[in-house]
């Protein structure tokens, strides 16, 4: 009687590992792209709770008539310039809700940058560069007109 043997020879195995190899190959940079959306697509929620607070901020400096002062407190305690808030990191964390451990902020009037936090973040092992590659920058207004809040294109 004979037996057959069953089971995957030298050869197949070696094939097998190659087109892994080649399937990773072409699909990592594909992943490194969703990775980089996401971060854009945070600063991005980010810019929009900053512009529809910022609005908010200013119908509320409306309604107490202080949307011409260059530097007033409204009675919520945020710090308006011109009817819109001005650039402390300590008044835009009042202004706009953001958990902390997922944003760093520097800067100070008349600009903020808000970067993601590279130790504590959801996007901890992305290449989120220290010199602010991946960031928010908001600048208080200047008399008529709106605050600057910009994204910009995060080259990671």
């Amino acid at each position: 009687m004979q037996s057959k043997t069953k089971g995957f020879t030298l050869i197949e195995l070696i094939i097998v590992i190659v087109i892994i190899g080649i399937i990773t190959v072409t699909a990592a940079p594909k992943l490194l792209g969703i990775q980089k959306d996401a971060q854009i697509g945070a600063l991005q929620g980010l810019k929009s709770a900053l512009t529809a607070s910022s609005d908010i901020v200013y119908a509320k400096s409306l309604l107490e008539g202080v949307e011409g002062s260059a530097d007033t407190t409204l009675t919520s305690g945020i710090r308006v310039r011109y009817g819109y808030p001005y650039a402390t990191q300590t008044n835009l964390k009042l202004v706009a809700e953001f958990t902390e451990e997922d944003w760093k902020l520097t800067g100070s009037a008349p600009e903020v940058t808000f970067t993601l936090e590279k130790q504590t973040s959801d996007f901890s092992n992305a290449e989120i560069a220290e010199n602010g590659v991946c960031k928010l920058t908001y600048r208080h207004p200047n008399q008529g007109q709106e605050p600057t809040i910009t994204v910009n294109n995060c080259n990671v």
